[in-house]
């Protein structure tokens, strides 16, 4: 009542125009921020379940890697049955001395390299009084169980046969000194199982050749070698240019140097991949013979070079968020603005210059196009940086771009499983990021 004395209107009267605007106003900007918050949650959601559902399925096809039996049509076995076609009582027992053709053959491979071969006896000709059994390729399979069989004889077992590679086996009838027609079951590849441990203790990654093994180690080890030289090349070079522009550049100068440096971070990657190959791999060739054309220490410089953006403008910006009060303290102590930079700012910037580094790190190892380009694809352990390697994203590149991609295959799964490994390692490398900006972290008032 007293407010409305004031104002000058009498109760019961309706509210000023002003007021009714007003609150018209606060209304519109409520039901504004309540739109703007639901639309961030949204998208927030959005985000979050992508990611979410990114690692899940990554995690699942990544599992089957290891779970699963490739080359096969069954799970755990592959079974094939070969029977001889057009085959005829006369046309069998063309002489009484040798046995006729085995009507029927049947294999069953396994996961443990044991072919399993059971057959029919032959009804036309001289009754058998042994077996032969033999199998192609027979590399180091072991057919001592096929041997002697005898006249009742009908199964036997081949051990230590090649995983993953075409085989054929051979069945034939023996009669004293005569020998019936061999049958040849058709070709069919022994099933192959990938171990956890065989993964993290081999030293072999080869896909593609028979005996395949899936040794991590060959990528894991060509991965963190080229990551680490390029960081030996990015770290020093973008610290001294994190000093140089925090410490020594005048404004201008800094407002023209930075945004120069940081055009390095928009040149494509492709484009750093064919200057590691056609102009550092000639430049080092030149300093030694033992440079392969592909080789892992090209890749690894303009790695480190493409890198130098992301070192320098975090590291810079930490060392601009410490407070000039720190800065005057020491000069008025006599310090050198050397000694400033070294022992006052740089220290004092620690978690986040360490973070820039671990970030930068990151950042390499997960690098696919230089080191598709220039490194090579020699799956081979090796910590040679003047050999030719490969790493964990050239790995698939490389097999996304020929045709072993074969959705259902060791290969396919294989890049699931690579994946999953790089994923880890990059998280462990921000959860150590985070560890030490949380650690190491001044907060200044």
């Amino acid at each position: 009542m007293v407010f409305d004395k004031i104002l000058g209107f009498k109760p019961g009267a309706d509210a000023p125009p002003a007021a009714g605007k007003t609150l018209a106003a606060s209304g519109s900007k409520y039901l504004l921020e309540r739109i703007v918050k639901w639309v961030l949650f949204l998208l927030a959601t959005i985000s979050i379940l992508t990611t979410v559902g990114i690692v899940s399925v990554l995690m699942f096809e990544g599992v089957r890697f290891f779970t699963s039996d490739f080359y096969q049509e069954k799970h755990s076995e592959l079974e094939v049955t070969s029977e001889a076609q057009g085959l005829t009582g006369s046309e069998s027992a063309a002489t009484t001395l040798a046995p006729g053709m085995i009507p029927r053959v049947h294999v069953r491979a396994t996961t443990d390299s044991v072919i399993y071969v059971s057959w029919d006896r032959p009804s036309v000709g001289a009754p058998p009084t042994d077996y032969q059994v033999s199998v192609l390729p027979s590399l180091n399979a072991d057919l001592s169980d096929c041997e002697n069989l005898g006249p009742e004889g009908a199964s036997c077992i081949i051990a230590n046969a090649a995983p993953g590679r075409s085989h054929k086996v051979t069945v034939a009838a023996i009669a004293g000194a005569e020998m019936g027609a061999p049958l040849e079951t058709e070709s069919f590849a022994v099933p192959e199982k990938v171990r956890w441990h065989r993964y993290f203790t081999d030293t072999k990654w080869r896909t593609l050749l028979v005996p395949r093994s899936y040794g991590i180690w060959p990528l894991l080890v060509g991965t963190l070698m080229i990551a680490a030289l390029a960081m030996l090349v990015a770290v020093p070079l973008g610290l001294l240019s994190a000093i140089f522009l925090s410490e020594y550049a005048h404004p201008k100068l800094r407002a023209i140097t930075k945004p120069v440096l940081e055009v390095l971070a928009g040149i494509p990657t492709v484009v750093y991949g064919f200057f590691a190959l056609f102009f550092i791999t000639p430049l080092l060739r030149t300093v030694s013979d033992d440079v392969g054309i592909f080789n892992a220490l090209s890749a690894a410089v303009v790695m480190g070079v493409m890198i130098i953006p992301m070192v320098s403008s975090l590291s810079e910006d930490a060392m601009r968020a410490v407070p000039v009060a720190l800065r005057e303290g020491a000069y008025a102590l006599g310090a050198t603005k050397v000694e400033v930079a070294t022992k006052v700012v740089v220290p004092a910037a620690l978690s986040g210059i360490v973070a820039a580094f671990i970030l930068g790190m990151s950042r390499a190892v997960g690098e696919t196009m230089i080191v598709f380009i220039a490194a090579g694809q020699n799956e081979k352990l090796t910590f040679n940086p003047l050999d030719p390697v490969n790493t964990m994203t050239g790995f698939m590149a490389t097999t996304n771009f020929s045709d072993n991609a074969i959705p259902g295959t060791a290969q396919f799964q294989a890049l699931f499983a690579v994946g999953i490994t790089l994923f880890i390692l990059t998280l462990l490398m921000n959860l150590a990021s985070q560890f030490i900006v949380a650690k190491f972290r001044e907060v200044y008032e």
